[in-house]
């Protein structure tokens, strides 16, 4: 059987060139990846198909050779200002006690690129203040101890664009941005960068919004918004945000869910009682991801719940389903 080349990108715009046949599945190619990287705590991990902004999780059984495939025959229909399709690893499930994943340096290093890039891409909403701190915690990172012979704005201002966020840049200059970053990145004088890495993403981590999956803005069928909203999903539940700002419109956490569903067109879900409750669609074509996303949390916190439930025999119904808004 033939072999060909797949590519496999990560966060950080890197990549690593792995061979693959037509029979390949998807599971077995994220298995080579967490291989080539040495990667121990890899289960929250997955390999992702990205089109420009649209992105989805590969299932398991997937055929990459069949999708590379596919990208060939549609590479006539692609605008030109349309980026290639390509293979993206990442961390797909965010949980709230990830220690494991802390003491593995690779994976560590993983989840901080991707928090990285979220702040920085302005996926996620950062005041000033915390965009300062972050920044400097990154040159910590990057540069070390600050060494204000070489630590200067005109060293700076020319890559500030990759220390703030985007939706920020234009709120002060480029060098009084620097210039505040420095004075922060000072201050960590003889932090190391795993320790910087640690501080950067325990101030992410107190977000409500860590670890979401964002959906492109959809348009409410009905009458519950007049306007389009970002869905966002992650352990706690589902987000409704404003498109520009993400300021949350609503929240609701799995325990108040009663059901979901999607189609080729469209997401909803139900929430409140049995007694009483209010039904959500939106029209969105990326429905199924968005169910699968849900599914994907809700399994793994009852299993979560059942682990508890073993390790603790004196634990009854009502005390294990309030804890399924703390897992």
């Amino acid at each position: 059987m033939s072999r060909q080349v797949v590519r496999v990108h990560f966060i950080d715009k890197s990549c690593k060139a792995f061979s693959i046949d037509q029979s390949t599945t998807s599971a077995a190619l994220r298995d080579l990846v967490v291989d080539r990287i040495s990667l121990k705590e890899d289960a929250c991990f997955a390999l992702f198909e990205k089109k420009d902004d649209w992105e989805r999780c590969l299932e398991p059984d997937e055929k990459p050779a069949d999708l590379q495939l596919q990208w060939e025959k549609e590479k006539a229909e692609r605008k030109k200002s349309d980026s290639e399709p390509l293979f993206v690893f990442k961390k797909k499930i965010f949980l709230k006690e990830d220690d494991r994943e802390m003491e593995d340096p690779i994976a560590k290093d993983l989840i901080y690129k991707q928090a990285l890039h979220s702040v920085i891409s302005s996926e996620y909403p950062v005041t000033i203040a915390d965009a300062t701190k972050l920044a400097g915690l990154q040159c910590q990172v990057v540069y070390g101890d600050h060494n204000s012979g070489v630590h200067n704005t005109a060293f700076l201002t020319p890559n500030i664009h990759d220390f703030v966020p985007k939706n920020l840049l234009s709120n002060r200059r480029p060098q009084e941005w620097a210039q505040s970053v420095l004075e922060v990145h000072e201050s960590f004088i003889g932090k190391s960068g795993e320790d910087a890495k640690t501080e950067y993403l325990n101030i992410v981590k107190t977000w409500g919004y860590y670890g979401s999956t964002f959906y492109p803005p959809c348009k409410s069928v009905g009458k519950n918004f007049h306007s389009k909203v970002v869905i966002g999903v992650n352990y706690e539940g589902i987000r409704l945000l404003k498109p520009r700002t993400k300021q949350v419109v609503h929240e609701y956490f799995f325990t108040e869910i009663l059901s979901w569903a999607s189609s080729s067109g469209t997401f909803a879900f139900e929430v409140g009682s049995q007694n009483s409750s209010e039904k959500y669609t939106f029209e969105t074509k990326q429905g199924s991801i968005i169910a699968s996303t849900i599914q994907t949390y809700i399994d793994i916190l009852v299993q979560m719940l059942r682990t508890t439930d073993e390790d603790d025999d004196d634990d009854d119904t009502s005390e294990t389903v309030t804890s399924l808004s703390d897992a």
